[in-house]
């Protein structure tokens, strides 16, 4: 795997800054997870399925070797420094400051290795006025302007069902340290530091409306399912009850949609000759009209069977269900087994979406249980011996 030779260590807690290992031990790294004694992880607990099954934590910590380590105690910080003698990368999503105040400042780590490169993920990012409240993925995607937009018109600001903001910045800080490591190989030595927000990843995904207010003072009003950018684009229940989702707003398509509806004189007619027009209001209410009505006329499979004959761009709106058994999902293989060590059970997982055909990733194994990697990183990667990693656990350290 590309990542082999990489060892991480991850701090951080819940979905931010260990989404971000979770990326990189796709691709083979090496990821330590660290847990204080005694205070696991939140997101172990988080939608436990029949008692035992913890769905977040399983899909979210995969391919990780979960260690426990007391930060606060004096031989605790001498084993975290071993790890970071040993490590490539170390990422944080802690408050601004707290590892500084535990003594582990970028300059201490450094000492220990110079190469080091540390990723930070924080509510508000590591300078600015707001960089020491706390932060969360929800108050992010609400700061990101996400939220706002996010709703039917006159509708209330809605939330993403997932966690949109730390999820994005996690991929933004795996992307940060691919290019790090990069220009690490370039340089030959020297550390680095990478400094991430929850909010701006997903600000930056709004570049063309910020833009568009700063040009001309005008406010994006939240659009449901439609855009302020191309139409038609709408969510639409067919006959039997079930949902299609529609995007055509390049010509051709936009063409092919008017001639099976039944409406070819919207193609040329003023108000829809072209995408700047259609995204109009009332050209947007028109479309809406005359597509609704030719879909609720029909089944969802009528709708997308005579969509694709005529080479429309639809399809259905999925549930997890639908996605489990749909053929296209199986064949590509979108879905994969993954044997859970612990409870001796096949799950399955989504498959890694990044497909090197050369030198592809693997799901390994899920999420494991909280020290499940004490013996393996204290043992064989530090050298203690058995006893002495059991005086450790009598003191607290690990």
């Amino acid at each position: 795997m590309p990542l082999k030779d990489i060892r991480v260590i991850d701090m951080g807690a819940v979905v931010a800054a260990p989404y971000a290992a979770t990326l990189l031990g796709d691709f083979g790294a090496e990821v330590i997870k660290i847990e204080p004694p005694g205070v696991p992880d939140a997101i172990r607990f988080w939608a436990v399925v029949e008692e035992k099954y913890q769905p977040v934590w399983l899909v979210a910590s995969r391919n990780k070797l979960p260690i426990t380590l007391n930060l606060k105690h004096p031989q605790g910080q001498k084993v975290f420094i071993q790890l970071v003698e040993r490590a490539d990368v170390l990422f944080e999503n802690m408050r601004p400051g707290t590892l500084d105040r535990l003594g582990f400042t970028a300059e201490k780590l450094w000492q220990a290795n110079q190469g080091l490169i540390i990723g930070r993920i924080s509510g508000y990012g590591q300078t600015g006025p707001y960089s020491s409240k706390p932060g969360f993925g929800t108050l992010a995607e609400a700061m990101s302007g996400f939220t706002g937009l996010n709703a039917q018109p006159g509708g209330p600001p809605t939330n993403p069902p997932l966690a949109l903001a730390d999820m994005t910045a996690g991929v933004h800080l795996a992307l940060g340290t691919i290019i790090a490591l990069r220009g690490q190989k370039r340089r030959e030595k020297g550390g680095q530091e990478i400094d991430l927000s929850l909010y701006e990843p997903l600000l930056s995904f709004f570049g063309p409306e910020f833009l568009r207010y700063h040009l001309t003072a005008k406010i994006a009003a939240p659009m449901g399912n439609e855009s302020n950018f191309t139409a038609p684009r709408n969510s639409f229940q067919a006959k039997d009850g079930k949902w299609v989702a529609l995007s055509a707003s390049s010509q051709a398509p936009y063409e092919r949609m008017m001639d099976l509806v039944g409406h070819p004189e919207l193609k040329k007619a003023e108000g829809f000759r072209d995408n700047q027009e259609r995204i109009q209001k009332e050209s947007r209410k028109v479309l809406n009209l005359v597509i609704g009505e030719w879909i609720k006329s029909r089944t969802l499979k009528e709708v997308v069977d005579e969509c694709e004959k005529a080479g429309g761009t639809i399809g259905p709106v999925y549930s997890m269900e639908d996605i489990a058994n749909d053929p296209h999902v199986k064949e590509r293989g979108s879905l994969t087994p993954v044997f859970d060590p612990d409870s001796g059970r096949t799950i399955s997982f989504p498959d890694i979406p990044i497909r090197l055909l050369q030198t592809p990733g693997a799901i390994r194994f899920p999420g494991l249980p909280m020290g499940s990697a004490n013996e393996v990183i204290y043992q064989d990667l530090l050298g203690y011996s058995p006893e002495e990693i059991e005086g450790m656990k009598a003191k607290g350290v690990i």
